[in-house]
């Protein structure tokens, strides 16, 4: 056995274990990021707020709402990111794209033991193939894909916002005695988060999205 088999050997037995160690702890990523996003929108909602607001005042009442608005919408598509299925190719689809492509088909999972339709993608975390399939992440233990690319697209949109919101309203103070303006951070802040998501719409909309 030469040389080069051997490095492929390890490098696929790393790779298994590497997707085995993600399967077993993705439900301790889902927790955690419960955790850390319940815990922030607590801090801020029961804890800052009212001590920095005069919560009996309409402004106060406002500012309240806008920010349990941002968190809602942080659990709300964090939850439909994880509960909903990406979608995998059906027996229709593999039916279909048999009696378009005849015996030419151009895409094939030798796992799965099926076409793949464009961009679609074999997960061998989920040992399945995924539609429209951008990546697994750990932190919704599933597949970002054709289903619920939206819900986790708004997720990280919210996300931002709850971090440019929680940086408002907690290092106001602190940042500004230090002489760094909030405002400025929040650019920096803002203006990473939309080249990530921007670069994400620009592979989806040019075809580039998967692995």
């Amino acid at each position: 056995m030469g040389i080069a088999s051997r490095c492929r050997r390890c490098c696929a037995a790393v790779e298994t274990v590497g997707d085995a160690f993600l399967r077993s702890v993705g439900p301790c990523y889902v927790l955690l990021g419960f955790g850390l996003v319940f815990s922030v929108a607590y801090s801020l909602l029961c804890v800052v707020l009212p001590l920095t607001r005069d919560l009996r005042t309409w402004q106060g009442l406002g500012t309240f709402a806008a920010v349990a608005f941002v968190f809602f919408n942080i659990g709300f598509n964090y939850v439909m990111s994880v509960r909903t299925d990406p979608g995998s190719p059906t027996q229709r689809d593999v039916q279909v794209m048999c009696a378009e492509a005849g015996a030419a088909v151009r895409r094939w999972c030798d796992k799965c033991r099926c076409p793949k339709p464009d961009l679609t993608h074999h997960c061998s975390v989920c040992k399945r193939c995924v539609l429209r399939m951008d990546h697994h992440c750990p932190w919704i233990h599933n597949c970002v894909g054709h289903r619920n690319y939206r819900y986790f697209f708004n997720f990280l949109f919210w996300l931002w916002c709850g971090c440019m919101v929680t940086v408002w309203h907690t290092g106001g103070e602190a940042l500004g005695d230090g002489g760094i303006s909030v405002f400025g951070l929040t650019r920096v802040g803002g203006g990473g988060a939309f080249r990530g998501d921007g670069r994400i719409v620009f592979g989806r909309l040019s075809g580039q999205g998967g692995q």
